[in-house]
């Protein structure tokens, strides 16, 4: 059994996700993030199709999703909040490092 890397990354993404909002306080950028880990779940696994000719989908969920793990980091208190946003944003970055063409072979 293989793993795809990018399937990978949207898996990390949508449990550390999970796992922010599990965690209570203020759960509106978290849930922003679920919201985006979901949807590309969704679009990983084709059980949704999204495109947009005017608009990258594959640009703007990742940097949702990069954004708002670096929110949830910065406000984030204890140690699972931190490690989840932080695998949120730094999955988040790399995917959107990938869908701007800036990292290549790895895929």
């Amino acid at each position: 059994m293989t793993i795809d890397f990018g399937t990978a990354l949207v898996v990390c993404a949508l449990i550390a996700s999970v796992i922010l909002v599990l965690q209570g306080g203020e759960r509106l950028i978290p849930l922003i993030a679920l919201v985006a880990c979901a949807i590309e779940a969704l679009i990983e696994f084709h059980v949704i199709r999204l495109s947009s000719p005017k608009i990258r989908i594959d640009a703007i969920l990742p940097a949702v999703i990069c954004v708002t793990g670096g929110i949830a980091w910065a406000r984030s208190t204890t140690k699972a909040a931190i490690t989840a946003a932080t695998v949120v944003a730094l999955a988040g970055l790399i995917q959107l490092l990938f869908a701007l063409g800036m990292l290549r072979g790895l895929r």
